[in-house]
């Protein structure tokens, strides 16, 4: 018999919930963050200097490259604008991660 909440939530006939983490990091937001994350390096910027520019703590870009915390649509925005990302042009070409930038007028 097991100790702890796992074993009595067995008891009480209650399943854990599967981990969809894992799922939604290979689906449409696991390739977003694989694209800024290779943005970041091919710009040779540090997760900080990236924060800065973003206006995010430097610890949350960190914890969002890691896939631990998913990133509202607020910081995914600031972060790629600070890298000048295109994520309309990105997701409706249904691209992989190639790093397309906004162009400037």
């Amino acid at each position: 018999m097991g100790f702890g909440i796992r074993s009595d939530h067995r008891r009480q006939g209650h399943r854990p919930k599967a981990d969809t983490g894992a799922r939604a990091a290979d689906g449409l937001m696991g390739r977003l963050i694989d694209l800024l994350v290779a943005e970041r390096q091919a710009q040779r910027l540090t997760q900080t200097q990236l924060a800065q520019r973003a206006g995010v703590a430097q610890t949350e870009i960190s914890r969002i490259e890691r896939r631990r915390k998913t990133p509202t649509l607020d910081t995914y925005s600031r972060i790629a604008a600070a890298l000048q990302l295109d994520i309309l042009e990105q997701l409706q070409s249904g691209s992989r991660v190639t790093g397309a930038r906004r162009s400037t007028p």
